[in-house]
């Protein structure tokens, strides 16, 4: 508490000699009233630390985020040696402006993991921040460091070399979340550079260590948490070259995939292809054979089936034309005409009346009738028929005609 804080006890805690004390041309009562209204507005202080952080924490490239506010004491020691240095805008320093005037009252780190991540940070808090106008982000460097100005140019950034080895870019940042306007220093480093910075703050400032040996070994213990940073860098760039490689074999390897399941589906499509092709020769043969088959079936049909053909109409038209001139034709004087007057005409004129009667024509519609049958043999099975019952006299005729043979012979006999 600043309270009831001594300037005896206040110069050896904080192990400010009495020369620089003097140097600083402070009244004691002047700075315990800062002290105390700082401490006033301690909790109101943390309480936009701790928001500050929780948004800086959703930054891309953060991964994790410390905050702090500064100890009372510390800010007062911070005074007396600033104004021993002749700093000039903490010449005028009082209890009603000192929050205007101290920068770091708030202090937000955000690391990260890998050192290129920090351009992703600097994106992020340029967007969303909003940064002093008299000042640009510092670039904090270790001497030796070769930093291009590419990856921070001098428009946007300051350099400056820490004669510790720090390595970190600080931002000043300012807001207002009540009536005063606070500023707040924002420090993006990488985790090997905390773990140093750490290390070095809690070896070097509780005693300021002058001891050249601890320095030495500090100053390499900074030199190995750099080779760190780089070899974090180094085995970030080979994981990505990895897993890009990973991924171009994986590809070639679905290409290769593809390619081998395409091939294997046309060879199968043509395999059912020349399969069809065969069944579609077996099939056209086939069909010929058929057709050829058919083709003679129709060319016999019409030589030898003709029951309802063109041809059995015109048969039956020129058989009927024929019978017509037949009942109207002069056999004998036909004979007669044919034979002349050298022969004897009697014997065929017997013949052929022998046969009229025996054909026992009565009319045209006989004629025809006989006409008709006789074309009905371009048909084999109707020709069988009528030749069966032209052979095979019916019972009813049989016994006609054992009849009438008895009735001569008893007629004879009489």
């Amino acid at each position: 508490m600043i309270t009831n804080l001594q300037l005896e006890e206040f110069l050896h805690r904080n192990r400010i000699s009495r020369d620089t004390w003097e140097a600083s041309a402070i009244d004691w009562e002047a700075l315990i009233a800062i002290g105390k209204d700082y401490e006033r507005h301690g909790a109101q202080l943390r309480e936009y630390a701790g928001m500050l952080a929780r948004v800086m924490q959703q930054y891309d490239g953060v991964h994790s985020v410390r905050w702090r506010i500064k100890d009372s004491e510390h800010m007062l020691e911070k005074i007396v040696r600033k104004r021993a240095a002749k700093s000039a805008k903490y010449l005028a320093i009082d209890a009603q402006n000192y929050y205007s005037i101290i920068t770091d009252l708030i202090g937000i780190r955000a690391l990260h993991l890998f050192k290129n991540e920090a351009l992703t940070i600097d994106a992020s808090i340029r967007e969303n921040q909003q940064l002093i106008d008299t000042e640009q982000p510092l670039v904090y460097t270790r001497k030796g460091d070769t930093i291009s100005e590419d990856v921070f140019p001098t428009d946007r950034f300051e350099h400056r070399e820490h004669p510790a080895g720090y390595r970190s870019v600080h931002y000043i940042i300012k807001a207002q979340p009540q009536k005063r306007q606070v500023f707040a220093e924002v420090q993006v480093r990488t985790i090997f550079e905390e773990g140093w910075s750490e290390i070095d703050h809690r070896v070097r400032y509780p005693n300021f260590n002058a001891d050249e040996m601890v320095n030495v070994f500090l100053a390499i213990f900074n030199r190995l948490a750099g080779q760190a940073d780089e070899m974090g860098s180094f085995v970030q760039a080979l994981a990505q070259a990895s897993t890009t490689t990973q991924a171009e074999l994986a590809a070639a390897h679905d290409e290769k995939r593809k390619s081998l399941e395409a091939m294997e589906a046309l060879i199968s499509e043509l395999e059912q292809k020349t399969e069809q092709h065969a069944q579609s020769q077996s099939a056209v043969l086939k069909l010929k054979e058929e057709i050829s088959r058919m083709r003679s079936a129709a060319e016999a049909s019409e030589m030898s089936t003709g029951v309802f053909s063109g041809k059995w109409m015109e048969n039956i038209q020129r058989n009927s034309n024929f019978s017509k001139v037949l009942v109207n034709t002069d056999f004998a004087a036909q004979a007669r005409l044919a034979l002349g007057n050298t022969l004897e005409p009697s014997k065929y004129l017997q013949d052929l009346e022998t046969i009229t009667k025996s054909l026992n024509i009565a009319n045209i519609a006989n004629i025809a009738n006989i006409a008709n049958i006789a074309n009905v043999t371009s048909n084999p099975a109707i020709t069988g028929r009528v030749l069966r019952v032209s052979k095979t006299p019916t019972k009813k005729k049989a016994e006609s005609e054992k009849a009438g043979s008895e009735k001569a012979g008893s007629e004879k006999e009489e």
